[in-house]
């Protein structure tokens, strides 16, 4: 496989006018979907088409008084038009002469409308049966016309998609049809806790979490539903640095978190480098989370799974214009037909237009002016920087829906980063400029058939294609860096569905997998060019079994994956166990438990480059330097929920082998060692949650032991860069009517950090100097608090709404320290203590429109 990322350099440098076309798209959307939905009086439309196509109608005008119809295309025939009409009523057209045509009511015929309960969108394909006889499906407006001596009550319909119960019969009707709203069908992941911490966040029976941002209500801090940034409330997940670009999920590092947006796979996450999500919160989309026992479908992803799936639209509003301190974001939805819609969003950065509160304080923490203390002079160097910052992003999400119930699916997302910034060092004035870009372009096709109501059958193709390329100059050196990381990631998969019986679901599949990565350095002073190129090519088998019993006491799935990594011939099975008990009417007992593998993980080559904002790179595994990770994990645990009372606990025990020194982030004597060795964390996890009317009180306190284990190195065993020994998250909200307040925070120990000693810190000064580090990890930083808020109100106008609000975050301006190392200067030979610092108080306010 060649590397060739000629379309991501295209989109990189076009993104600005996609941003501008989709926006265009966003304001017309309106119309789009108004002339696909319009409505005319039936005898209106008769009068146009009597002059349209020359003929003349004969109706009592009583019998057609106030119906209504959508419009035909244009381009329709008069038979095809007719055709149409009759979709809509239960009508009769008689041909008396050639230019004559007689409109009478089928009055012997019942019309039965059918929509679904959650998008209210008319379903297709209900198929519909009176004493074993099948009298038809539904056509494309949802609706079918049965004999008025037929009995309603006895009616039987089923669909794939929805409940195949007698559904949900509406006391109104339209049009002369009785409505039925019809549920879409659960299976495994039903919703156990409807509110986990905040509104749009559900505890499923598997012990995972979904998130709804559509849906979310309140948390501490957050202006949006900012789904990776709202996960560092959920215990046993930590982002001690305070960015989603280093979310740590039970001792693991960030790229062992598996990203996935309808399938394909996410290398980078967010924006002005983490601070914010790169995933727009307007989009509809519907989220999953998993730790632990997740399905055999999910390959890599040793420490989680987020899982980011497009959603149909279940909205009062469908277009959506939002302003923030950071940023301009619009959405819309447009209904092209009855059978296929459009999801579209855009987002760009305001931080090249103005630089607000919001930005002043990001960039403090990114670029915080970085106090560098020479302990030998006892004097301080301090590196200033000029940046200028811009981010995008554009999503678009097609959904098609055919008569059969079978479903076509296509959804793009271009995220891109841009970056100049200027280092200027404050005793010299010396200044050198840096530039940095970084994107990732995602694509997904799929199709899904529906075989029966048992059997369903679906495929996908994926793609991921992520660049970054940086030029760094610094003013402690004369040495220039370029660097270019690439990754293409293609993948194709197959699934298979089969309900077995009641009680037994059969899920089977194949997954194709090729990914292959480029990572370039060149470097001057001395001047070196490296070049590096890796493709590995992965087939999967799957198949898991999925279990009810009949009182719903009991649900297990069981799966088994195979993995082939043809690039080494290496051949590894990876089990998965979920099972969920019942015991009684508030207790509820969970067993999880996996063996995973993991190709990509990312390095670090020179902790220094570009201040640290972004120093790492994906590599791929080669069985050499850097093996394949393997991840064992088990877990117990416990719900208790009765009268707004919500305790989750649980216990695990994981072990990660494979590891390599160059992935951990180590800044002391490991930093340039090219070690492989293991971790093992053993921990727990306590939620407690409280819901009194408007009211929701939550904690959540996390405990770990995170070892790591090198075997040739001395110590060989030592703290995890990444062991947080305890840590806790609480919150208070309060949300009556469209009001929304919360108050909440998060508290951890401080992380493990490696001194020096004091009285000889450089060993050897004039023939190899060296800095002269006590037992890694052996000592640890402050403990970390931060107190945040948010407020927003909701203002309904007759057809629109308006919401505004404020957050803010780090709200007693605590100063925490999050990180600490020593390095030696080269060219000095003094050593010097670098101390990064967390976030300073910092407001952002938001207005959206919805109409």
């Amino acid at each position: 496989m060649k590397i060739n990322l000629f379309l991501l350099i295209m989109f990189s440098h076009r993104l600005s006018s996609k941003i501008l076309f989709v926006i265009v798209l966003i304001l017309s959307g309106y119309n789009l979907q108004a002339q696909s939905q319009k409505k005319v009086e039936l005898v209106v439309l008769l009068s146009d088409l009597e002059s349209k196509y020359h003929v003349s109608f004969n109706y009592l005008n009583e019998d057609l008084e106030n119906l209504e119809i959508v419009l035909p295309a244009e381009s329709f025939s008069l038979d095809k038009t007719l055709n149409f009409i009759k979709k809509q009523h239960p009508l009769k057209f008689t041909f008396i002469a050639e230019q004559s045509i007689t409109v009478s009511v089928l009055r012997k015929l019942n019309c039965l409308s059918f929509y679904s309960a959650t998008s209210s969108k008319p379903i297709s394909g209900v198929e519909l049966k009176y004493n074993d006889q099948n009298l038809g499906t539904s056509n494309s407006f949802g609706k079918i016309f049965v004999e008025d001596t037929t009995d309603i009550s006895k009616l039987q319909f089923s669909h794939p998609n929805y409940f195949s119960t007698e559904g949900n019969l509406s006391d109104s009707s339209s049009e002369s049809c009785k409505l039925y709203y019809l549920y879409p069908e659960i299976e495994l992941d039903e919703v156990i806790i409807k509110e986990y911490l905040a509104k749009g966040i559900y505890l499923n029976l598997d012990n995972s979490l979904k998130i709804i941002p559509q849906e979310f209500g309140v948390l501490p801090g957050l202006i949006n539903p900012d789904v990776l940034h709202s996960l560092q409330y959920v215990p046993g997940i930590v982002n001690t640095n305070e960015t989603i670009a280093q979310i740590n999920v039970r001792g693991g590092t960030h790229d062992q978190n598996l990203v996935l947006w309808n399938g394909s796979r996410m290398y980078q996450t967010g924006h002005f480098f983490g601070m914010i999500s790169a995933i727009n919160p307007l989009m509809n989309h519907e989220i999953k989370v998993l730790k632990n026992g997740g399905s055999a479908f999910y390959n890599e992803g040793i420490s989680s799974v987020i899982d980011i799936s497009s959603r149909g639209h279940s909205q009062d509003f469908k277009r959506i214009v939002q302003l923030d301190f950071l940023s301009a974001n619009a959405a819309a939805y447009v209904e092209l037909n009855k059978n296929s819609s459009l999801q579209i969003a855009a987002r760009k950065s305001l931080t090249d237009v103005y630089e607000s509160p919001t930005y002043n304080g990001y960039t403090t923490k990114v670029f915080q002016n970085t106090k560098i203390q020479d302990l030998l002079q006892g004097n301080d160097n301090r590196i200033t920087t000029q940046q200028e910052l811009r981010f995008y992003d554009v999503s678009l999400q097609y959904g098609y829906e055919f008569n059969s119930g079978n479903q076509l699916k296509f959804d793009v997302l271009a995220i891109q980063n841009q970056l100049s910034f200027d280092e200027v060092l404050e005793t010299t004035s010396e200044q050198k400029r840096n530039d940095f870009e970084q994107g990732n372009f995602l694509a997904h096709l799929g199709y899904k058939s529906f075989w029966n109501k048992n059997h369903s059958t679906s495929v996908a193709f994926n793609a991921s294609f992520y660049k970054l390329e940086a030029f760094n100059q610094s003013v402690l050196s004369n040495q220039e860096l370029l660097q270019t990381n690439q990754v293409l990631d293609f993948k194709f998969s197959l699934k298979d569905a089969y309900q077995l019986s009641e009680y037994f679901h059969l899920n089977t599949g194949y997954q194709f997998n090729e990914v292959g990565v480029r990572n370039d350095n060149e470097v001057t002073s001395p001047e070196v060019v490296l070049r590096e190129k890796r493709v590995l090519t992965t087939h999967s088998g799957i198949a898991e079994v999925e279990y009810s019993s009949k009182n719903k006491k009991i649900r297990t799935r069981l799966g088994i994956r195979g993995n082939y990594y043809s690039g080494f011939g290496d051949f590894r099975l990876e089990p998965r166990f979920n099972f969920s008990y019942q015991a009684n009417r508030y207790w509820r007992w969970n067993m999880l438990a996996e063996l995973k593998n993991q190709t990509l993980t990312q390095v670090i080559d020179q902790q220094q480059d570009f201040l640290g904002v972004e120093k790492r790179r994906w590599i791929l595994a080669d069985e050499e330097d850097f093996p394949v990770l393997n991840s064992r994990q088990i877990e117990v645990g416990v719900n208790f929920n009765k009268d707004g009372w919500l305790v989750q606990g649980s216990l695990y025990h994981k072990l990660v082998e494979g590891i390599s020194t160059g992935s951990q982030g180590f800044q002391n004597q490991l930093e340039f060692l090219q070690l492989s060795g293991n971790y093992e964390v053993i921990g727990g996890e306590l939620l407690v949650q409280k819901q009194i009317d408007d009211v929701s009180f939550w904690f959540n306190f996390s405990v770990m032991d995170n070892t790591y284990d090198f075997n040739n190195f001395v110590p060989q065993q030592f703290a995890n860069n990444f062991e947080i020994t305890q840590s806790s998250a609480f919150g208070i909200n309060y949300t009556p009517g469209r009001l929304e307040l919360s108050l909440g925070g998060r508290y951890f120990a401080g992380r493990p950090t490696t001194d020096i000693d004091m009285e000889q810190p450089v060993l050897t000064p004039d023939t190899n100097p060296r800095l002269n580090f006590l037992s890694p990890n052996g000592s640890n930083l402050e403990d970390y608090l931060q107190i945040n808020f948010t407020a927003s109100h909701q203002f309904q106008l007759p057809d629109s709404s308006i919401k505004t609000g404020v957050s803010v975050l780090n709200f007693f301006n605590s100063n925490n320290l999050t990180q600490q190392f020593f390095r030696l200067n080269d060219s000095t030979a003094s050593v010097e203590n670098v101390r990064i610092k967390s976030l300073e108080l910092t407001p952002n306010v938001f207005i959206s429109f919805q109409f």
